[in-house]
This record gives C-alpha cells, sequence and structure tokens, in this order.
C-alpha cells in the first residue's frame, strides 16, 4: 500500500475551535478578583492579572460547547488558547476529547 492510499487522519481543528471569554466566576471569587485588581492598581499595575478568562471550546458546525477552562489571570488564559489550538491542529477529534477530558455528544463521521 503506497503512502497516498493510507487513511487520511483528520484533525480536531476541522471540529472544534477555541476563544477566550470573561471568566464566570461565583460571586465570592469575582470579589476576590475585584480587590487584588484594585490593590495592583493602587501599587502601579493596571489590574490585567486580576482578570478572569476563560478558554471556551465550541463546536465549528453549531457552537455547542464542548470544553471549558477557567485561567487564574488573563496571561494564563491565554497560554491554554495557545496549548489548546496547537493541540486541536495536531490532534485528532478523539485524542483530543480524550486527552482534554471534553464533552461531545455528537458523533462525526470519519
Amino acid at each position: 500500500m503506497n503512502t497516498s492510499e493510507q487513511p487520511q487522519e483528520h484533525h480536531a481543528s476541522e471540529n472544534y475551535d477555541v476563544d477566550l471569554e470573561h471568566a464566570s466566576d461565583g460571586t465570592l471569587k469575582a470579589a476576590g478578583r475585584w480587590f487584588v485588581g484594585l490593590a495592583d492598581a493602587v501599587l502601579g499595575g493596571d489590574g490585567t492579572d486580576a482578570m478572569g478568562a476563560t478558554a471556551v471550546v465550541r463546536r465549528i458546525d453549531n457552537d455547542a460547547e464542548i470544553l471549558r477552562i477557567t485561567g487564574n489571570n488573563i496571561d494564563e488564559a491565554e497560554g491554554l488558547v495557545a496549548l489548546i489550538r496547537r493541540d486541536l491542529a495536531e490532534m485528532t477529534r478523539e485524542q483530543f476529547l480524550e486527552e482534554w477530558g471534553g464533552k461531545d455528544g455528537v458523533e462525526t463521521a470519519g
């Protein structure tokens, strides 16, 4: 069997995309973030270290949420998005869901 006859491997990026969203923390955690942001601003920072952000993976075809991971701050969440994008491009759908613990109730052919 030559290489042109081997089945083509589909990457998870054909099914999913990842974006950064504002974290939806509970009241106590949101208050803690506000306090940390205020303290950071008083000390001359811009307060971005206190901003919660969430990496959200969704299906491309119907926008269904597959995975949601909240970072401790915006930098951590941006790093998660970069890591997830890399894995989406390199892994199959099944590998990605197993590795990241994503839940996709939609079956795809492939």
